[in-house]
């Protein structure tokens, strides 16, 4: 059965305050792209394909991963982030709160975003949240026929819509399951009897360490 393997891009950039600066791994993220990389590579894992979307921090991720596949890196913008970032810009601007400055208030600021994009109150939003869940769904029903073993450097909103699809989660949940992601976060999703099942999520095999547990993020 085809199994798809997803992993997060690495930390990136800190103090962010836009979709262009976020895009850019930071030292730390350049790090665990690598050790995430090299924990596949000690297990001899081979892809038939790997998959990213365009976005720099993906790719580099997966270009630090180093891991081989049986054809060329295929680049999908089906895989890319959700823009965060703007749609903060949009709910400043036409509800007046400010981007969050702690963790409870970002998770009260997530869920009360994805209320209102998924309602339809936020105007001219980047995408609709309908597209969001449709290009998640779409993309990972068209990559589960390259082959056995696939490999997908993405992003939280993406790997959250993945689970949110495959375990019919409410939205609420969809935005815990962003807000717990990890950076280099390893899941795995397995096409059996015409769906989707989980049978790994956001593992760090490759931080378990003591000397790594300090470099867990979620950013």
């Amino acid at each position: 059965m085809p199994e798809i393997t997803l992993v997060r891009h690495g930390q990136a950039k800190q103090n962010a305050t836009s979709e262009a600066d976020y895009d850019n791994l930071s030292e730390l993220g350049r790090t665990q792209a690598k050790w995430v990389g090299e924990h596949f590579n000690k297990l001899n894992l081979s892809y038939d394909a790997i998959v990213t979307g365009t976005l720099n921090r993906q790719i580099d991720t997966q270009i630090l991963m180093d891991i081989e596949s049986k054809m060329p890196v295929i680049r999908d913008e089906r895989f890319n982030e959700i823009r965060l970032y703007d749609l903060a810009d949009l709910i400043k601007m036409q509800f007046g709160i400010d981007f969050p400055d702690s963790e409870l208030s970002f998770k009260k600021h997530l869920n009360f975003t994805f209320e209102k994009w998924e309602n339809g109150e936020i105007l001219n939003p980047p995408e609709t949240f309908e597209n969001y869940k449709s290009r998640v769904s779409e993309g990972l029903d068209n990559i589960k026929d390259l082959g056995e073993k696939i490999l997908v450097v993405t992003s939280g909103g993406i790997i959250a819509m993945a689970i949110k699809h495959t375990l019919n989660l409410n939205t609420e949940a969809l935005g815990n399951c962003l807000l717990a992601s990890y950076n280099t976060g390893v899941t795995k999703l397995l096409y059996y009897d015409e769906s989707f099942v989980i049978s790994q999520m956001n593992a760090l095999p490759h931080l378990e360490t003591p000397d790594r547990w300090k470099n867990r993020t979620y950013t």
